[in-house]
């Protein structure tokens, strides 16, 4: 009886970590729509046929913004590059902030050079989140041509080693 009563109370949980899994390198991310500065919102389909790197931060996550800031030399370099099997490279900056005007403060002071920061405010219970199944930050996916990961959570000299050799 007494294990009955546990399997009830933890069969929610269970279910909750099994649907949290990860995704690793040779996976597809599920495809999901950003806006960032641009006037209307794309889809991460829309990226196929180049690189794409997905950073996940927020603006208390001092570890995630000083990566963030460290990609913006890569992204400089490598942006408009026409790679052997991509045309371009882009970062899209995915924040878990709840509260805008600390977003805001956070974007304007490390003044990265790409468009495409998402945040809706919903931190951890945001749809891309969870759909992309983050469970820590920093978090990042770097995404060939054909939108499988090919890297993941990578430093900025590791994303600038593997840009290189493409």
């Amino acid at each position: 009886m007494k294990i009955a009563i546990l399997f009830l109370f933890f069969a929610p949980f269970v279910g909750f970590a099994q649907n949290r899994k990860s995704f690793e390198i040779g996976d597809t991310l599920p495809d999901f729509s950003y806006q960032g500065t641009f006037q209307k919102p794309y889809h991460l389909i829309e990226l196929k046929g180049s690189y794409v790197l997905i950073h996940f931060w927020a603006s208390w996550n001092p570890e995630s913004r000083i990566l963030q800031r460290d990609m913006a030399p890569s992204y400089l370099k490598y942006k408009d590059k026409k790679f052997k099997k991509a045309r371009k490279f882009y970062i899209i900056s995915i924040s878990l902030d709840e509260t805008k005007k600390l977003y805001e403060l956070a974007l304007k002071k490390d003044n990265l050079p790409w468009k495409a920061h998402e945040c809706d405010f919903q931190g951890w219970q945001s749809p891309i989140i969870k759909k992309c199944k983050i469970t820590s930050i920093p978090s990042n996916f770097l995404l060939n041509g054909e939108g499988i990961i090919i890297a993941k959570n990578r430093s900025a000299q590791d994303l600038e080693q593997l840009l290189r050799s493409y």
